[in-house]
């Protein structure tokens, strides 16, 4: 019997995030999180008015926003029926959205507290675990990326992915610096992401 590589990624990204989540539960991860935080805001719990990189951070981070990546989404799957991809256009769909939903009952599952020990350079009210800014953008750019590929030269592929990888790890690095989230958090968002994008590839193979 043979195992696919779908199956792999669908065992460990899921067997990670559990472990992740109960550490998280437990507090286990406190000290890791504190000195990660501590670590990208140069050990300052406050913030300077005015400076170029909070500034230039705060703006990249709306790269994660639920509007952007709606809207993003909503021209993907319009141009792919446009081009009568209507299979490829609803798996793009229930993808996307499908992380959305999963990011909402994720924060209401575990309802974990944001960072206090320093300030936030941008507000966040809901809860931190896991970091939606993260899971979804992870979703939505990882998709767009994978379209382009299948359209695009081969000499473009790397820069295509190269692009999104950087957005991606952007977005979630983005997210502790600001003061809203801990480096678990992204972790865990990165590690749910990958286990929803493969669970709908693996859907997306069978019916193509």
């Amino acid at each position: 019997m043979t195992i696919s590589r779908n199956s792999v990624l669908l065992v460990v990204t899921g067997g990670l995030f559990v472990c992740l989540a109960a550490l998280v539960m437990l507090g286990y991860t406190s000290t890791i999180d504190e000195n990660g935080v501590m670590a990208l805001r140069g050990g300052s719990p406050t913030v300077i008015e005015g400076d170029f990189w909070q500034t230039l951070v705060a703006a990249l981070t709306h790269l994660g926003d639920s509007i952007v990546l709606g809207v993003l989404t909503v021209i993907a799957v319009a141009v792919l029926i446009q081009r009568n991809q209507k299979h490829a256009a609803k798996w793009f769909l229930i993808t996307a959205a499908g992380s959305f939903i999963i990011t909402a009952v994720a924060k209401w599952a575990f309802g974990r507290d944001r960072p206090e020990i320093v300030e936030q350079i941008v507000s966040a009210s809901s809860a931190a675990f896991p970091s939606g800014h993260t899971l979804r953008s992870a979703v939505v750019y990882s998709l767009l990326a994978y379209l382009l590929i299948k359209v695009s030269s081969q000499k473009l592929n790397k820069l295509i992915i190269t692009i999104a990888f950087t957005i991606i790890l952007i977005n979630g690095i983005s997210r502790v610096y600001l003061g809203v989230h801990w480096p678990t958090d992204i972790v865990g968002a990165w590690l749910i992401a990958g286990f929803w994008l493969t669970l709908c590839k693996f859907g997306y193979d069978r019916r193509s």
